[in-house]
């Protein structure tokens, strides 16, 4: 299901920044990465561990749903917030 979404999601380009925003955080609230964005990285290592693996999937998610021309925008990004 989120395959068939981020198909008919429109890439960020200079133009639809509002717009691709809220579908964004709408795919990454449904994908349950919502949190990745707006919390940081837990200090305990247990916790850590899975946050930077959840973490990875919601940058990934943001990255692949952005035009080529914007991803220097956020190439050296290393976390889903940052990005």
């Amino acid at each position: 299901m989120a395959d068939l979404f981020r198909a008919n999601t429109t890439k960020l380009n200079n133009d639809n920044y509002s717009v691709w925003k809220f579908k964004m955080e709408l795919l990454l609230m449904k994908e349950d990465l919502w949190s990745q964005v707006s919390t940081n990285k837990p200090a305990d290592t247990t916790a850590a561990a899975s946050w930077q693996k959840r973490d990875d999937r919601a940058r990934a998610t943001i990255g692949l749903l952005v035009e080529d021309s914007q991803l220097i925008h956020i190439r050296k990004d290393t976390t889903a917030k940052a990005a």
